[in-house]
């Protein structure tokens, strides 16, 4: 097991409290982004790990910026789901 932090916050993405999927999804648009340094190893699984669900927008966006990288992602996990 690896932890590789490859994902980073950038920018000034507002708190999301109250936002609906699309608004969230609009709120991390180009704000996620990959991290070179924190490239996981290869033919290591993949797995995201989210605190808490609302609308899955993060995870989705999670999910696509590592694809784009070439990275598949096994498994999203949450600790919490929201509702």
């Amino acid at each position: 097991m690896a932890v590789a932090p490859a994902l980073e916050l950038a920018g000034s993405a507002r708190d999301a409290v109250g936002l609906g999927h699309a608004q969230r999804a609009a709120n991390l648009a180009g704000r996620l982004r990959f991290r070179e340094a924190g490239r996981p190893p290869p033919g290591f699984p993949v797995v995201v790990l989210d605190d808490v669900v609302t609308t899955g927008a993060t995870a989705a966006a999670c999910v696509r910026v590592l694809a784009a990288e070439g990275i598949a992602v096994s498994a999203v996990l949450t600790l919490l789901a929201a509702g």
